[in-house]
């Protein structure tokens, strides 16, 4: 690559930072994360590209990771009033979440110490706006101290500093920060009126902002929750719009016997779902692109100026071709469209497998782990919307089972009956089950959801002769054990060399088992089986819709298919000592209801062999 300028350098760096940035804004710190990584990969020594990653680590969960960062930076001489700040938000958030009050404690005072050195740093620097970032929080880490006094002498400087602020040229996300920063001081000062008023000043100006007003509110509550006299309902101004998860039915084949979505009800569906999607005002809507309801729903979200995030259950051609190009009209164009101006994209399968529900029930899975995860991220509600006739004929992974689904999981769900804007009934005939389906393939093979782990022996190669019957007995003799004592079992295993292949019926007994392997391992006495140091595992965890069968040459059973596949490509790119996941594997975790589980974001890592990319979790223990 030839060398560029400085300048040109600097002017390419920052278009990475200006993505993160706005990534970070609308409260997507997974997509902040991936441009940072991005940009990093060309200027690895960029300041403010790591600032942003760490932000984005500590945004999505991971603050041992941005603690990590933000200290190396620290270290390097790095030592602006915003890493200062940042770092110690990474402390606030570690103390939070510790269950040792001598560990809390510590936290607490190690971050009240950086923001109260970011804001005299800020302050000698005359600027405002790092002074004021850093010296509010500094009057929280205050007041969780148990110091409201301190606290209280903190916020008024603070609010000295906003009130005379030279606002000439200052930007909308500015202006936000310091409303925010004023109804922050007017909480700990014991002036809850005062604070509403520029919480409520704040959430106009924001925009579609969304991750900082999640930011805003988590810290009102956070404060509400620690001072004398203040109500929660406080940071109910800063309220953010609901994450909405949608489905509904398709236009009509041409063969239909009995109506459901006649291509002429197109209108009116439109009108009902119009008054139902502005008064939710959903902040970003998940979902399929099918023609009808999918399509319209997309169209209709970004009219009202919300996110759009399509979840394909195969490639887009193949999907037009099944679920779109049969109708008459536009339907086609607007695919097109309603895929080059979504926010994101997501392919769930690589391939169509004809006549199976799976491929369709996974995308559902992901369509509504998706949602839960951006809602949670944002503290805002989940709900769903069904456009659909209920007691219309479909088939099985459509509709009706995402709607059961969701009401399974306690999601509230918004409908728009098809059968109350049309004019002839329904036929009530049950849709054809996954059963029957598989009954129907000569083959005999079945094709059904399954959680998969992928494990690697570390170190395996470099074993001479004599140190193979010890991994045998020692290592997969332990293997063994912790399968026949664990509550979490699979339903098939296979073992080569150095490799472990295990099905699951759930994702839950998947990511279970993966921990307690995990710990096994990390405790495996190598010394004692004459194994080196060195030696180690890492795991792999993916979901999917996978071929089940009977493996014609040894007679046992088989699981296979691309899913396999991914998982075992994950494997071979999982750092030794840990568990990662796939996004989808995540997704269907949260779909699914699955605790006890923290899933930090490690961003989009490159497969193995060059088989692409993909999104992967860091698994451990909540």
């Amino acid at each position: 690559m030839p060398l560029q300028p400085p300048d040109a350098i600097e002017i390419t760096a920052q278009a990475s930072v200006t993505l993160a940035e706005s990534f970070l804004n609308r409260g997507e710190p997974l997509l902040a994360f991936d441009a940072a990584q991005a940009g990093l990969k060309n200027w690895p020594g960029h300041g403010r590209l790591r600032q942003l990653q760490a932000l984005a680590l500590a945004r999505s969960g991971d603050v041992e990771r941005a603690n990590r960062i933000l200290g190396t930076l620290v270290a390097e001489g790095v030592a602006d009033a915003e890493t200062l700040a940042i770092l110690a938000r990474t402390h606030k958030d570690l103390a939070l979440r510790s269950t040792d009050a001598r560990r809390r404690a510590e936290h607490l005072r190690a971050g009240f110490r950086l923001y109260e050195q970011a804001f005299a740093s800020a302050q000698r620097e005359g600027m405002a706006d790092d002074a004021y970032y850093a010296g509010i929080n500094a009057a929280t880490m205050a007041v969780l101290l148990g110091d409201l006094e301190g606290g209280r002498l903190l916020a008024r400087d603070v609010r000295e500093i906003c009130l005379h602020a030279d606002a000439a040229g200052e930007s909308a996300t500015s202006r936000y920060w310091r409303e925010a920063t004023l109804g922050e001081a007017a909480l700990i000062l014991g002036e809850p009126e005062s604070a509403a008023t520029h919480y409520a000043s704040a959430a106009r100006l924001a925009g579609g902002h969304s991750g900082n007003l999640s930011s805003s509110r988590r810290q009102a509550r956070l404060l509400a929750a620690h001072l004398p006299g203040v109500d929660c309902g406080v940071a109910e101004v800063l309220r953010i719009a609901p994450v909405l998860v949608a489905t509904g039915n398709m236009i009509d084949q041409p063969d239909r016997p009995a109506p459901r979505f006649p291509p002429a009800l197109e209108p009116q569906v439109r009108v009902a779902m119009r008054e139902r999607l502005a008064a939710i005002a959903p902040l970003a809507v998940y979902g399929s692109a099918a023609c009808g309801a999918d399509i319209l729903c997309l169209e209709l979200v970004r009219e009202l100026g919300g996110e759009t995030h399509v979840v394909l259950p195969y490639p887009p051609a193949e999907f037009r071709r099944a679920s779109v190009d049969f109708a008459s009209g536009d339907w086609g164009g607007r695919f097109d469209r309603a895929l080059d101006t979504a926010d994101s994209v997501t392919i769930t399968s690589d391939h169509l497998a004809s006549g199976s529900a799976a491929t369709f029930e996974y995308a559902n899975l992901v369509v509504t782990g998706m949602g839960k995860l951006r809602a949670q991220g944002l503290d805002t509600p989940l709900r769903g919307l069904a456009v659909w006739d209920p007691a219309a004929v479909g088939a099985s992974g459509g509709s009706a089972s995402l709607v059961a689904l969701w009401e399974a999981r306690g999601i509230a769900v918004d409908h728009v009956h098809l059968r109350g804007l049309r004019s002839e009934p329904a036929t009530t005939a049950q849709p054809v089950s996954q059963a029957a389906m598989n009954a129907r393939n000569p083959h005999g093979i079945r094709h059904e959801m399954r959680a998969m782990l992928f494990a690697d022996a570390v170190g395996y190669s470099q074993l001479s002769e004599d140190q193979i019957p010890q991994y045998i007995s020692g290592f997969l003799g332990a293997v063994g054990e912790l399968s026949r004592r664990t509550a979490h079992r699979f339903e098939h295993v296979e073992t080569s060399g150095d490799g472990l292949y295990m099905v699951f019926a759930t994702v839950a007994d998947a990511a279970r088992y993966a921990l307690e392997l995990s710990a096994m391992t990390n405790g495996f006495d190598r010394a004692a089986y004459g194994l080196p140091e060195s030696f180690d595992l890492r795991i792999a965890l993916h979901c999917g819709p996978v071929h089940c069968g009977t493996d014609p040459i040894t007679g046992g059973r088989i699981y296979t298919g691309p899913h396999a596949s991914r998982a075992a490509h994950i494997e071979a790119i999982t750092p030794p000592g840990q568990v990662f996941a796939s996004n989808a594997f995540a997704a269907v975790a949260a779909a699914s209801g699955v605790d006890g589980l923290a899933l930090h974001y490690v961003g989009r890592i490159p497969l193995a062999k060059g088989h692409g990319t993909l999104g992967l979790y860091h698994v451990r223990s909540a």
